[in-house]
This record gives C-alpha cells, structure tokens and sequence, in this order.
C-alpha cells in the first residue's frame, strides 16, 4: 500500500493517462510517405514500363500530356477517357506519334480524413466514416505520391483543392511560384471548371459535365530549379489556353 504522503496531494486528474496529440492532414501524409516512399518508386517504375510494354505490343498511342483528377469521389472510366478526347483537340502531337493525345488520370483517395476497411476486413468499431477504402486509399495515395515524385503532371483538377494543398502542397501561385509552407490556399491560383470557357465549351455528355461541375484547375509549381519532367513548356502553354477569359478564384 502506498504512503499516504506520496499519495496526499495527488488530483483526479493526475490519474489520468495523457492524451496523444492529433497529426495535421500534412504529418499523416509526411508519415505515410516516410513508410511508403520506396514502394512508391517501384510501383512508378513498374508501371513505366507497363505502359511502354503495352504501348509497344498494342501500338497503342503515348500521351502526349498528362493532367492528374484528384478526388474523394468515385471516378467513372467514361469522365477520364471523355475529357481526355475533348481535351486532346487543344493539344499537340510532341512525341511524333501522329496524333495529340491528352490522358487524363484518377487518382481517388480521401484527403480530410482516414480510410475504412471493407468486406471481410471491416472493423465495426471504426470511428472515422469515409467514401474510400483503405485499399482504394493506398492505390490512390501511391499513385498520386508518384505523379509527384516523377513530375508527370503539371495541371491538376480536384474538387479539393484545400485538403490537396493541405496533404502535399503541390500547386502554384500565378506566377507558378509555390506559395509559402503552410499557407494553405492563400497565393493559390485556382480557376473554377465551369468558369473556364475552353473546358465550358468541351463536348462532352450531361453525365461527365455534372461530375466536373464541382472542379477546379489549378498548376503545379516547383521547387528547387525542378520543372516539369517531359514538354513543360507545352503543358504550360496548354494551361493558359485552357485558363484563358477566366478570373481566379
């Protein structure tokens, strides 16, 4: 038993055990990048050479340009390969292959909040609801952390944008400069999709237009000298037309 004079001025609250501080948004991304950096490399080479493996074996045509749709939302096949098509009117053919081709990639994770289990693995006492599986979630997250990491993208479209920047601080200022650390959106030139008249007046069906209706476009910036891996003088020229007769938010 203890001594009562060990034990005389102890309070309730005392006892109780400290509570662990809750990460930002930005120190879970910085940590699952940390345990995860490595896969990521390998899934973006490996999948480099997928693509030139199929291209090579279908005579399927490379992209040209590369733009990144960044959600919690589920992404339907047809709203990539319909905005990729009307998109591709706008663009160039820079790899020779004969036709402009603009491919546009889904990258569906949760961004505000965590993951769930599914199917056998569901925990019933999870305490975070969310729309994206945790397997969903690391596919996204790898996928989206390559695009990143091999500066395959320079424009983004997310319905997003704060949780985007938030998580890994990818998009630029007007003058394509990276707002400071920790600014969130403040300096972010962001343009609302249906603002756009260019991507207004894409053809695409009631069903794609009503999924990016919520979209905004923004641009990647760099730091530390980095540019864009492949064309980023294209892609940048693709930006502007894209962007032109619209007033950011």
């Amino acid at each position: 038993m203890a001594s009562a004079r060990y034990t005389l001025n102890i309070k309730p609250e005392d006892l109780e055990p400290e509570q662990p501080r809750e990460r930002t948004k930005k120190e879970k991304a910085a940590n699952w990048w940390y345990y995860h950096r490595v896969h990521v490399f390998i899934a973006a080479a490996v999948l480099a050479v997928a693509v030139w493996l199929a291209a090579d074996f279908f005579g399927r045509t490379l992209p040209d340009y590369q733009i990144a749709l960044v959600t919690e939302q589920y992404i339907p096949d047809a709203v990539l390969s319909e905005l990729g098509g009307a998109l591709s009117a706008f663009g160039q053919d820079l790899n020779g292959d004969g036709q402009p081709v603009v491919q546009v990639n889904g990258y569906q994770l949760s961004l505000g909040g965590e993951a769930k289990e599914s199917g056998a693995f569901a925990s019933s006492s999870s305490a975070v609801p969310a729309t994206v599986d945790v397997y969903t979630q690391m596919a996204g997250m790898t996928t989206l952390s390559g695009d990143l990491t091999t500066r395959t993208s320079l424009i983004f479209l997310t319905d997003d944008p704060e949780a985007l920047q938030s998580s890994f601080e990818p998009l630029a200022a007007a003058d394509g400069s990276l707002p400071a650390e920790g600014a969130g959106l403040e300096g972010v030139e962001l343009f609302a999709f249906p603002d756009c008249p260019a991507l207004a007046g894409l053809a695409l069906s009631e069903e794609t237009r009503a999924y990016l209706d919520g979209f905004y476009i923004a641009r990647r910036g760099f730091a530390g000298g980095q540019t864009l891996a492949e064309y980023p003088e294209e892609n940048q020229a693709l930006y502007e037309m894209l962007t032109a007769g619209a007033a950011a938010q």
